[in-house]
């Protein structure tokens, strides 16, 4: 299959029948109807959005922000895109003779994996899982192939001890600006000209130099820069030596259904090693944060690593921070900046998706989308400060919880014995999470009225805590000699949440 000119794009219509159809990549880019993407899985559509802007980005690179929009309102012409496409045809085809789309020739290996490893998260061999069953996916048409084989390469763990990660690591967070139909959604996360020469300041736009690493292979030991990496070979960066095992017959996809076509039952998969030195490539879908650890520079691109949900790193995602004299902070993806120039005091419709894992092992699937309100690229710090007043909030009432659970020896306050900080903090973000997104979405982060919304804001969060530490201490209310400890600890919450409001109060911003 190529993906350049066969259909393999799952959509329905964004209004209208929900019956889903393959598009080629023509079809979407030059037609004026209104798509969305069709998968069973989110973090599987987000991969297939990821991969189309991917496509896009290299092909059709628009000159500056006015060409950008231009191009998000009007489709291709049948002459645009076959200028753009034909002479990257033969790297993104799935069973090319020399150079299979993101796999190698000639896999060494004992035998082949199935092919529903390739489907992050479903277990295979001695993996167990509650819901999936090893072998419930036997064969993969080549569509969910393709995107599965793309997302396993950049979004997700690696394959295990010996293989190595994409350019951002493990499991990183991608963050990319969604739009009211796919084709307009993929423009507004391609970046410009102007843009790439800020994020790949020496790069040539030549693709003489700048071939994917299935044509232009990864040297085994080989050391490298990452500042040699061009945009199309990063943005297909393929970390592993992988080749697919096709069915000797056609089977219908069991991901998607349908007619019976080309499949893969398996793949093969070979270690390899190599060195790439000096900072993290410029990735343009997700943030990078920036540290420093014994006066040493150090750059990663995020990744969920708890159980706090993704609103917690809001901030990260779309608010530079960081100065020549604190070097300290966070470069958010150069999408979603890019988007709040080209498109200024436009709402922000933020796509979040991701893993938390253990290694090669996923733990936890996140994708979700935000809204945020008009102001956000021009007043970031208003942002920053409604997420912080969330995360004091918890932290107070978790505080309270871990004492009034551990007690107070040298007053003689007897504890609880048992630790209700984490249940505190679970039922937190679970009944703030609306609470959040609605004032993300509503509040005008550069509004005079501002001030006003916070303020109402910690109030509301403030009555989230007090019940939830009233619910879970109360059951012990009824032994008196836990009563201190309950009465010190509520009073202290009390305190520490008065405090919260009268800092926002004194706060002229």
């Amino acid at each position: 299959m190529n993906l350049m000119k066969q259909p393999w794009v799952p959509v329905r219509l964004r209004a209208g029948a929900a019956k889903g159809r393959m598009l080629t990549l023509e079809d979407l880019l030059c037609g004026r109807e209104e798509w969305e993407i069709a998968l069973p899985r989110d973090d599987l559509e987000m991969a297939c959005l990821q991969l189309l802007i991917s496509f896009v980005q290299v092909m059709f690179p628009p000159d500056d922000a006015p060409a950008l929009r231009q191009r998000a309102k009007s489709p291709l012409s049948p002459e645009e895109f076959a200028d753009g496409a034909d002479k990257l045809s033969d790297w993104f085809d799935l069973d090319h003779p020399e150079w299979p789309f993101m796999q190698t020739r000639g896999v060494k290996a004992d035998e082949a994996t199935p092919i529903q490893k390739l489907l992050i998260g479903l277990p295979e061999g001695n993996n167990h899982a509650f819901f999936n069953q090893p072998g419930e996916i036997r064969y993969l048409g080549a569509p969910a192939t393709a995107i599965a084989l793309f997302h396993q390469a950049v979004n997700c763990p690696s394959f295990g001890g010996g293989f190595k990660g994409g350019l951002r690591g493990g499991a990183p967070i991608t963050t990319l600006v969604s739009g009211t139909h796919l084709r307009e959604t993929i423009w507004r996360n391609v970046l410009t000209r102007e843009s790439i020469a800020d994020l790949l300041p020496t790069y040539d736009f030549d693709l003489a130099h700048d071939q994917p690493t299935w044509v232009q292979p990864i040297k085994a030991g080989e050391t490298f820069p990452t500042s040699r990496i061009g945009l199309l070979r990063g943005l297909f960066w393929q970390p592993a030596h992988v080749g697919l095992v096709r069915s000797d017959d056609d089977q219908p996809c069991q991901l998607l259904g349908g007619e019976p076509g080309s499949a893969y039952t398996g793949f093969f998969k070979e270690k390899f090693t190599y060195t790439a030195e000096g900072a993290p490539w410029s990735h343009p879908h997700g943030a990078l944060q920036i540290t420093t650890k014994k006066g040493k520079r150090e750059e990663r691109f995020l990744s969920f690593t708890t159980t706090a949900p993704a609103w917690t790193l809001l901030s990260e995602f779309v608010v530079p921070r960081g100065s020549k004299q604190d070097p300290e902070g966070s470069r958010p993806a150069s999408a979603i900046a890019q988007f709040g120039k080209t498109w200024p005091r436009k709402s922000l419709p933020l796509l979040v998706g991701g893993y938390r894992s253990n290694q090669a092992s996923v733990i936890e699937r996140r994708h979700e989308l935000f809204s945020l309100a008009s102001g956000w690229d021009q007043a970031g710090n208003n942002l920053k400060h409604l997420v912080e007043l969330a995360l004091k909030s918890r932290d107070a009432l978790r505080k309270k919880l871990f004492y009034v659970g551990k007690g107070n020896k040298d007053k003689g306050f007897k504890g609880l014995g048992v630790g209700l900080q984490q249940t505190g903090e679970t039922l937190f973000f679970r009944r703030t999470e609306r609470l959040i997104q609605n004032a993300l979405a509503d509040v005008a982060f550069d509004d005079a009225q501002f001030n006003i919304h916070r303020k109402n804001f910690v109030a509301v969060l403030a009555d989230v805590c007090q019940d939830i530490f009233g619910e879970l201490t109360g059951p012990y209310a009824a032994k008196p000699e836990l009563v201190p400890i309950i009465a010190v600890a509520r009073a202290g919450l009390g305190a520490d949440l008065a405090s919260l409001k009268q800092e926002v109060q004194a706060d002229g911003r």
